[in-house]
């Protein structure tokens, strides 16, 4: 399951003027008036510098799933930060109309990457892991699950372009 919590303007004025790369990474993505290519996010999310005490302040986590934390939504782009308690995943999706850079703000990612048998069923075909301060990305076509397999919490900073609004969940195979 997840949880969405949508952060109100003066509360994400109070998180930018704290946390300068988040300001800069949301100046950048206002000025474009575009959808950004997943290469112009890999680079500015790499190095991205966060205030992850500041980012805590603002975001939550579910007790089941995970938790959708929107910063800000436009046309163009999402930006949300993910927080997953250890055991947490997603289920296993696609991105059906977007594209999504993500920079791992602290703990350890595991993506699972799959592909769909004949009935239909999601196969895992490999699995990574990303450290705080790596970036994933996925494009529109890619079936994949995220997961907090440590024992301490996980942060993920995610940029969809365009904004998440469709998106496919599938069945593992037996």
């Amino acid at each position: 399951m997840v949880v969405q919590v949508v952060l109100g303007e003066s509360e994400l004025n109070h998180l930018t003027s704290c946390c300068k790369g988040l300001e800069g990474l949301l100046e950048w993505l206002d000025s474009i008036d575009r959808r950004p290519g997943l290469a112009e996010l890999d680079v500015r999310l790499a190095g991205l510098p966060v205030n992850v005490e500041e980012l805590r302040k603002h975001i939550g986590y579910a007790e089941d799933g995970y938790q959708r934390n929107v910063l800000k939504k436009n046309e163009n782009y999402e930006l949300v930060a993910i927080s997953w308690t250890p055991g947490q995943a997603t289920p296993i999706h696609d991105h059906m109309g977007s594209d999504c850079a993500f920079l791992i703000v602290e703990g350890t990612s595991t993506e699972t990457i799959y592909v769909t048998n004949s009935e239909g069923f999601a196969v895992p075909q490999s699995v990574r892991t990303y450290a705080a301060g790596e970036v994933c990305a996925s494009s529109e076509p890619d079936i994949h699950r995220i997961s907090n397999e440590e024992s301490c919490e996980l942060i993920n900073l995610h940029v969809y372009t365009p904004p998440l609004s469709e998106f496919g969940i599938y069945q593992p195979a037996e």
